[in-house]
């Protein structure tokens, strides 16, 4: 993956904005990941609701978000930081990797939809960094 300065600036400044409401956006993305693609319910089998509102989802939401966000601090090595996720996820979770993008796709139209900064250059910015998140998470498995 190629990313600019500007486009590490721009991931960089995302980041710093995602970071406060990491509990709103986590669960408003995953919310839509259960209502776009709910075959990817089948692997939050504990789970006792999947709307924003629950505890569970809104947990793991800040989970996720939280990742992404620490994930922007490293953009110079995302492959070595991303290495124990992609092992967790290719050899423990076995999640089939599709659902990484599709999951890219509703954290991308969460922030459109809740942050103004999400303009078409933080929109392309941002899809190269969660491009290179997926590869880096499909990175283990076999």
């Amino acid at each position: 993956m190629v990313l600019s300065d500007l486009n590490k600036k721009v991931i960089g400044n995302l980041g710093k904005k995602i970071k406060p409401q990491v509990k709103l956006l986590g669960a408003d993305a995953l919310e839509r990941l259960f209502t776009c693609h709910p075959q990817a319910k089948s692997y939050f089998t504990n789970f006792s609701g999947f709307t924003a509102k629950d505890k569970q989802v809104q947990d793991h939401g800040v989970l996720v978000l939280d990742a992404l966000v620490e994930a922007t601090n490293h953009l110079d090595n995302l492959p070595h930081h991303l290495e124990d996720l992609a092992k967790k996820h290719g050899t423990n979770l076995l999640v089939d990797p599709h659902n990484f993008a599709l999951f890219s796709d509703c954290i991308a139209v969460t922030l459109a939809a809740h942050l103004s900064e999400f303009c078409p250059t933080t929109h392309c910015a941002f899809d190269k960094f969660l491009e290179e998140v997926i590869h880096q998470l499909n990175s283990q498995y076999r």
